[in-house]
């Protein structure tokens, strides 16, 4: 397959992705660019042994000048990047706490059921983290999950969980064996979705006329304001807003009634939708009055974002390599954005000797595309000595990891990427995000 780009041509050489030269949600062919971050390995792509060979695929962000859609370019093949998966959700404290606030929020936004036992289906439901709330609450659940590691771990702890990609098909199965659903959760999943047309009728089919859809999602205001360039990943195919998220949904019959944020990815929301009209919330109206007034489904927003992460990457590399000749910088959060901010900013082996990652599943593999050990929290830390430096690469999560390292009685320089400008925590300085 050959794709005419913007400034070159592209082969595609592998059949692990293919370049598409349309808008995915509204088959536009006026797709304008916004930045390139190089051909990169996809994001969770670790591996054991660093000479084993990666695709490099191209991540290039695009904007749709008639949906108004930020969007990937490449489509890599989904059982690639999700029939075996590494990012656990029960992983982070932050992330835990945060179940039982959504879980209140849905349960207040559905409203009181009576006697009858509420049912909830959430698509991409990874090891069950949120479902158990809700199980805590009564409800009857199941989630569907296409990586069966992910999914064998949310069964064995008591979370039923199918193993599957969510499509308008799994949602009429479902169907006829459980009845409809009160509440379809899909938390960071629509983004992700090659199939999101089957995926969003999947989804509408499920909650018929009478229940409720809640769709999270990173928000692209606080991608934008904030830098968030980490965020651009293969996983990763769209950009929404608040705007563009609805009027999506709205193709679909599904009709906003009310958002709320959550501190997931930096700064998302959650989108919720139900088929029958409902009365918008004042929280849903300010929130869309005030992307309106941001710009961000404006192009030039998009073009600015763009430039400014190039400067911003320039000086994040500058940065550690000065950080690395005063003593060892050890990388903390192996995450997929990590991997990202590293290899389109050049930041490799040669400067980062180890990441920390606290899920068991990544130590002992290497980041993807720089070749970096990932290991253990005490692992790593021991890297350190009296001289070493912290690039916190999981900055979404830097109270909680800041508040660790300094209860452990680490004192060296902490380097913080994101948001926005980038700074360095010494010992004795305040640090709130």
């Amino acid at each position: 397959m050959t794709f005419v780009g913007w400034t070159e041509v592209r082969v595609v050489v592998d059949d692990v992705f293919e370049i598409e030269s349309d808008c995915r949600t509204c088959g536009s062919s006026d797709l304008l660019p916004v930045l390139d971050l190089g051909d990169q390995p996809p994001a969770n792509s670790l591996r054991s042994d660093p000479a084993e060979d990666l695709v490099a695929v191209p991540l290039n962000l695009v904007f749709c000048g008639k949906c108004r859609v930020p969007q990937l370019t490449a489509t890599v093949d989904p059982v690639e990047l999700f029939a075996r998966y590494v990012w656990v959700t029960g992983t982070a404290q932050a992330t835990r706490a945060y179940s039982h606030t959504f879980r209140d929020q849905i349960v207040t936004a559905h409203g009181d059921a009576g006697d009858a036992k509420r049912f909830l289906v959430e698509v991409a439901s990874n090891d069950g983290t949120f479902l158990r709330r809700f199980q805590e609450s009564g409800w009857k659940v199941l989630g569907v999950d296409p990586a069966q590691n992910i999914v064998d771990e949310a069964v064995t702890s008591g979370v039923p969980t199918r193993c599957d990609f969510f499509d308008l098909g799994v949602a009429e199965e479902i169907e006829r064996e459980h009845g409809l659903a009160d509440v379809v959760v899909a938390r960071n999943v629509i983004p992700h979705a090659k199939a999101i047309r089957s995926i969003m009728e999947g989804i509408a089919a499920l909650i018929g006329d009478r229940g409720i859809a809640a769709i999270e999602f990173h928000s692209a205001n606080r991608i934008v304001e904030e830098l968030h360039y980490d965020s651009i990943y293969h996983e990763h195919l769209f950009y929404f807003s608040l705007t563009t998220l609805s009027a999506l949904c709205e193709r679909y019959g599904l009709l906003a009634f009310d958002v709320f944020d959550s501190p997931i990815s930096g700064g998302s929301r959650v989108l919720l939708l139900s088929f029958g009209e409902r009365e918008e919330t004042e929280a849903l109206r300010s929130a869309l009055a005030e992307e309106a007034e941001s710009g961000v489904c404006d192009y030039g927003t998009w073009t600015r974002f763009g430039e400014a992460s190039k400067c911003h990457a320039a000086a994040l590399a500058e940065a550690v390599r000065e950080l690395a000749v005063t003593g060892p910088v050890v990388g903390y959060g192996a995450s997929a954005r990590s991997s990202t901010m590293m290899n389109f900013a050049g930041i490799n082996v040669d400067e980062v000797v180890a990441v920390i990652d606290q899920n068991p599943g990544k130590q002992g593999l290497y980041t993807p595309g720089t070749d970096i050990p990932i290991v253990s929290r005490a692992e790593g830390l021991s890297m350190l000595g009296d001289d070493g430096g912290v690039l916190l690469l999981a900055w979404n999560f830097a109270d909680e990891i800041l508040e660790g390292l300094r209860a452990d009685g680490i004192r060296c320089d902490v380097l913080v990427p994101l948001p926005g400008d980038m700074r360095t925590i010494r010992e004795g300085d305040e640090w709130r995000s």
